[in-house]
């Protein structure tokens, strides 16, 4: 059969199915128990509809998907408005911690430190160790983060011990802990080696934090000359610096070899120890910094070379400043308020500069009570108080979190001092560490609202 012939059977077929569609009676042609029926020829011809349809249902759904988004947008609007938890953010910049959620993200490939400074609400890692806790188990890392070489205060976390015993220096408190210089370095502390010097360490509470119980980098930071070894049970690891002593502050790094709980560093020289860095091979490691006594404001006064290098070589994505308690019962009237304000100002605007890519949380004070009529009351000033510190926090470009407010606002510290089992002291000040607990799962919890609506607002998944 030759082309032609091919093509007009085909044309024939098809011109008789198309007579059949034409004069077939309504219903089809019926032969016994079975229905024949063609489409008529109009239903061939006529483009179906099926693009228009699916457009109009895919519209429908986007629509739905639209205001699903929304909705959970001004229910998050109305947490950044309404809740007394919230963050109150530069100009209600809700962007304002995604570089931080970020490089949490990428943990996998870096360490990403968080350094958590404040008053003695942090002694015995109380809060930070929570806090720590909480982000290594949703972010990886290991470790206790950056502490003293001499650790005037035992942790919740941490067996450390000194040998000889050295002293430990600060650029806040009584004068007699002062150095007599301000080289105090990232921890506004610092001890002295002239000779000789071992310091060991072994994690501890494990039921309770689990996360940073091993640790696989051993990292000092210093000023001066000498060798520092790092000894674990299975390995040795020197580390020499050859610097002069009027150079500025390094950071030396040991990655150990396995995941330990104990480690040993020996240093022979004469140099200053500003931190002893104790952290996982990659994720999240968070630093306590407690300062009894302090009120925040001592920053600017700390040796820039002893200081900036380290916010410089770290990869920092949150600086934590939790300051105010200690100044409240001393701030009676506006000027002396404002002028307090003025000095965290000062020491955010020195953060900013020597860590422009770290991101910087402000912590207002607790409530806290005194004892008014024969009553324990919430300090009359206190909503002043911390009305300036946001003003002045945000204004210079940083966020800040309501401490207050979180525990329930005027005679919250009354209440949580009562509550049983108690969730503050009896100085109406400061949390037991179950109080301690409890701030930090809120602050936490903030900080994951903001997370899911970071991701929320990349496409990374639901609020």
């Amino acid at each position: 059969m030759n082309v032609w012939k091919t093509v007009l059977f085909i044309f024939g077929v098809l011109t008789g199915l198309a007579l059949i569609s034409v004069v077939q009676p309504a219903g089809g042609i019926r032969l016994g128990n079975i229905s024949l029926e063609w489409p008529t020829l109009h239903e061939v011809l006529t483009p179906i509809a099926t693009d228009d349809n699916t457009s109009d249902a895919d519209q429908a759904i986007q629509t739905q998907i639209a205001a699903l988004r929304n909705a959970k947008r001004k229910e998050f609007d109305d947490f950044c408005t309404n809740n007394p938890a919230r963050i109150y953010l530069p100009n209600n910049d809700t962007t304002y911690l995604d570089s931080f959620f970020y490089l949490l993200e990428n943990a996998n490939d870096n360490v990403v430190r968080i350094l958590h400074y404040g008053d003695s609400q942090l002694e015995c890692d109380r809060m930070t160790g929570d806090l720590r806790e909480h982000f290594q188990a949703q972010f990886g890392g290991g470790g206790v983060g950056m502490v003293p070489a001499v650790q005037p205060i035992a942790t919740y976390t941490l067996d450390q011990s000194a040998s000889p015993l050295l002293n430990h220096y600060c650029a806040y408190g009584s004068p007699e802990f002062h150095a007599g210089h301000w080289r105090y370095g990232p921890m506004a502390s610092m001890s002295r080696v002239d000779g000789s010097a071992s310091f060991s360490f072994t994690t501890r509470g494990e039921d309770k934090f689990p996360h940073c119980q091993q640790f696989q980098k051993v990292s000092v930071a210093i000023k001066g000359s000498g060798t520092i070894r790092v000894r674990t049970a299975d390995s040795t690891y020197l580390l020499t610096t050859k610097i002069d002593a009027d150079s500025a502050l390094r950071v030396f790094t040991a990655t150990l070899r396995h995941k330990t709980k104990r480690a040993t560093i020996t240093v022979n020289g004469n140099m200053d120890i500003y931190g002893i860095m104790l952290d996982g091979k990659n994720g999240v490691a968070m630093d306590n910094i407690p300062m009894r006594g302090c009120s925040g404001t001592m920053f600017t006064s700390i040796d820039r070379k002893s200081f900036a290098p380290f916010f410089k070589q770290q990869n920092i994505g949150l600086i934590i400043l939790q300051y105010g308690g200690n100044s409240v019962p001393y701030l009676k009237g506006g000027k002396s308020i404002g002028t307090y304000a003025d000095q965290i100002r000062e020491q955010i605007a020195l953060f900013r500069r020597v860590a422009p890519k770290a991101k910087i949380l402000f912590i207002g004070p607790s409530d806290m009570a005194t004892s008014i009529g024969g009553r324990m009351q919430t300090y009359p000033q206190m909503s002043e108080i911390i009305d300036s510190l946001r003003t002045a926090v945000n204004s210079e470009g940083a966020a800040y979190w309501d401490m207050q407010g979180a525990m329930g606002g005027n005679g919250s510290m009354v209440r949580w001092a009562k509550s049983r089992p108690a969730l503050a002291g009896s100085d109406y000040i400061h949390f037991t560490p179950r109080g301690a607990e409890q701030i930090s799962q809120i602050l936490y919890d903030t900080f994951l609202l903001y997370y899911k609506f970071y991701r929320f607002r990349n496409g990374k998944g639901d609020m």
